[in-house]
Formats: structure tokens, sequence, C-alpha cells
């Protein structure tokens, strides 16, 4: 029961229906999902460990606030990650099938909704960079970009950016299959700066 909690109070947060500093009491939780204050907790623990629940001294459990030193120091935490990721994946594995992150931008291309487009931009990243065999890296980069969503989204609900961040999918495949790791580097490091750029902007017009 609790990490059937887990994830669906997981997936509001990432989609923003529970936001930044809301307050999340065991017992309304309790009551929306039928169940014990003890599997309320359990799920409460584990999106804690994830660091999208705080836990405050005589206040209780309340959403990670999104902030701009958080947007900043994910975006340099992930050009240094996914820069390292994709550099083994062109120099040691060598991969030359790139079906999978041609797919992904089709699917990102036809999106419908916001969930659609968010899970095809993940797929296409973590495809160029050979996730399956590397996954220690894999695992930190999934928890950047577990953090990374909930500002993301602000940025596909707030700018006209899918079309920019699908044709910036396009470039750096392009110089992957070309063999360009210099240049797909480069092209990565300018996709995930900009987008970084945007996330504090947004955050910044809303305290201004």
């Amino acid at each position: 029961m609790s990490d059937a909690i887990a994830m669906q109070l997981r997936s509001d947060i990432l989609r923003g229906e529970i936001v930044g500093g809301d307050r999340l009491r065991q017992d309304h939780i309790a009551a929306r999902f039928g169940a014990s204050h003890v599997p309320v907790r359990e799920a409460l623990q584990k999106l804690g460990a994830e660091g999208l629940v705080l836990f405050q001294p005589r206040r209780g459990a309340m959403v990670t606030p999104l902030t701009q030193e958080d947007a900043q120091e994910i975006t340099d935490m992930r050009v240094e990650l996914e820069c390292l990721a994709l550099k083994k994946a062109m120099t040691l594995f060598k991969i030359t099938d790139h079906e999978e992150a041609r797919e992904a931008i089709a699917r990102g291309n036809t999106s419908e909704d916001l969930d659609q487009l968010m899970s095809a931009n993940w797929d296409f990243h973590r495809s160029i960079y050979a996730g399956e065999q590397q996954p220690r890296l894999m695992n930190s980069l999934n928890e950047l970009w577990l953090h990374n969503e909930r500002y993301q989204r602000l940025v596909f609900e707030t700018m006209p950016y899918k079309l920019k961040s699908q044709q910036e999918h396009v470039d750096i495949l392009t110089a992957v299959e070309s063999d360009k790791c210099d240049d797909a580097v480069d092209l990565l490091v300018k996709h995930i700066c900009e987008g970084g750029a945007m996330m504090t902007q947004i955050l910044r017009d809303r305290l201004a």
C-alpha cells in the first residue's frame, strides 16, 4: 500500500498538482487513499529519501520547494554527468545502433501531452548514453532527472520550448551518428545549459 501511495504522490508532485511548499497532512492522505497512517508515513519517508519531501519539526511533511539555486545545481550536475555518459558511450562502447534515440525523437514530435513528451525526452537521453552499460552512472542520472522534471515541466508549460528541444535532440543525434564526439558533447552542454537558464528565469520572474 505504501508503494502505491508513494507512486501517486510522486506523480502529483512531478506534475505540479501538489506544489513546492504544500503541506502533506497524513490524515488527509490517509482519507484520500482509504489507508491507515502507517503506509502513509512509510510513503512520505520514501519520498523524503528521494528529496521530494521535507520534514519540519512540529509542522510535519511538506513538498520540497523549487528554487533557483536547486535548479542551477541540477543543471551543473547534469552537464558533468551526462557529458561523461555520452563520452563513454561514444568512445568506449562504440554504440552504432541508435534506433531507440530516433524512435524517442519521433514520439516527442507526436506527443499530445506533457507526460508523453517528458517520457520521450528522457528516453532519448538514456538511449544515447548506452544506459544499460553504465548502471551506476545511470542511477545517479535517474535521480537527477527525477528532480529536474519538476523544473523542466515549468519550461514546457510556460515557453514554446518543445520544437527547440526536439531540434536540439536531432542535432545531437546527428553528431553522435557521425562519430563527432566533441561536437556532440558541445551540443549537449548547450542543450542542458539553455534549458537550465530557462528554468531559473521562470523562477526569478515568479519572485519578481
